[in-house]
């Protein structure tokens, strides 16, 4: 993609290809200095937003692998989690620090009192092998403790190559982002545009209602999207009361749940994408 391309958009703030991959690279070797490295588990806790993809990809860029942090967790599930999973450093921000848990001996990083300016923008040399640890992404703990499943680089790799080619993905997709960052399929969703040369458009920190969403996949030209199945429904009720033409959406995917008859067919008559895609999460694999 050309340097100057919009990489990713949240909130009407942008960065370019050229910025993201700045600001990570910086992001990285800082992270390095702290000692991060393949096998080594840091901790993301921060509002949707551009600082958390640059957060992401500074972690996968060090070698280390991530955990996200739903910042609206409840406190013992976080504390759990953190321990659990033996993280070496949290990556957060000021406005978020008093929500968070208090672990003793865990260091903390606040991105936005980073000064990146003592650090390279060239990229690290991690060491990295396909074995090693991208991230770690929590259960629902449906059946008991949450569990936390570990994701490496080289099957994550395959998945999004994968993914790009079976959905024909290049630097003119544009794909909203919406599911939370604490879903495993969420993952594959910021990583694929991007590999794709696309633009990702992430929702904010709101919870968007279906006309939020329907004017917003309208507004940015979006054509790839994900939703929660009982969320794709409510959506494709408010297209077929719509004035409005259906969004240029050319792939619908339901992540996370089974998908009835009903949902099917009404997103096919409301919403006429060209595809769809039924999807579990990398975990179940």
């Amino acid at each position: 993609q050309q340097p100057d391309a919009i990489a990713v958009q949240c909130a009407g703030e942008s960065l370019s290809y050229a910025e993201l991959e700045r600001q990570a690279n910086r992001l990285a070797q800082c992270l390095i200095a702290h000692g991060a490295g393949p096998e080594v588990v840091i901790g993301v806790a921060l509002p949707r937003s551009l600082e958390m993809l640059v957060s992401f990809l500074a972690v996968l860029k060090s070698g280390a692998a991530y955990v996200p942090l739903d910042i609206d967790y409840p406190p013992e599930r976080l504390a759990f989690m953190i321990e659990d999973s033996a993280m070496a450093l949290l990556l957060t921000h000021t406005q978020v620090q008093a929500r968070l848990p208090v672990v003793e001996g865990l260091a903390r990083l606040a991105i936005d009192e980073f000064d990146d300016s003592a650090y390279r923008d060239t990229p690290p040399v991690s060491g990295l092998l396909a074995g090693n640890l991208a991230y770690l992404i929590y259960t629902s703990g449906s059946t008991g403790r949450p569990k936390g499943v570990a994701v490496a680089h080289g099957p994550m790799s395959m998945h999004c190559q994968a993914i790009a080619e079976l959905y024909d993905m290049d630097e003119r997709t544009r794909e909203l982002h919406f599911m939370s960052f604490a879903f495993d399929g969420a993952h594959e969703r910021w990583l694929t545009p991007l590999f794709s040369g696309g633009t990702l458009v992430i929702r904010d920190a709101s919870l968007w209602t279906p006309e939020q969403t329907f004017e917003a996949l309208h507004q940015h030209g979006i054509t790839i999207a994900c939703f929660p199945p009982a969320y794709l429904k409510q959506l494709a009720e408010y297209a077929a009361h719509s004035q409005l033409a259906p969004p240029p959406v050319r792939v619908y995917c339901f992540g996370g749940d089974a998908v009835p008859d009903q949902t099917f067919e009404q997103v096919i008559a409301a919403l006429r994408p060209q595809f769809f895609s039924i999807v579990y999460g990398p975990t179940d694999t």
